[in-house]
């Protein structure tokens, strides 16, 4: 990779942590829900703890998401909705709910490139 391609993925990445923080930041918690606090405490957590995600699996989602046109993001805003809502969807931090999109990197992966 040249600098200037590494200056472009820092800041692609840069971006798209900015977005996935305010997208944590954005996410509705129904008040009336019995899951409401559970829900709350762990966007908190995600939230408070993006910094300690492995640089490089960011990276990945924000190539993917900028291939996708935002896709990405579109799906982690989803399953942002789902976080507190049973015993699979409370995740100690953030790498804890963004391991389950490691699955999507490796197939994009092993996507040919033509």
């Amino acid at each position: 990779m040249r600098n200037t391609e590494v200056a472009a993925q820092i800041a692609r990445t840069g971006r798209f942590l900015g977005k996935l923080r305010a997208a944590i930041s954005a996410t509705v918690v129904d008040g009336a829900s019995l899951y409401a606090d559970d829900q709350h405490r762990g966007l908190e957590r995600i939230g408070a703890t993006l910094d300690q995600v492995d640089y490089a699996l960011l990276s990945d989602l924000a190539t993917i998401d900028a291939a996708m046109g935002g896709g990405m993001l579109d799906l982690i805003e989803v399953h942002l909705k789902s976080v507190g809502g049973g015993p699979t969807l409370d995740y100690a931090d953030a790498a804890a709910f963004l391991a389950g999109f490691v699955a999507v990197v490796e197939a994009a992966r092993r996507r040919p490139l033509h």
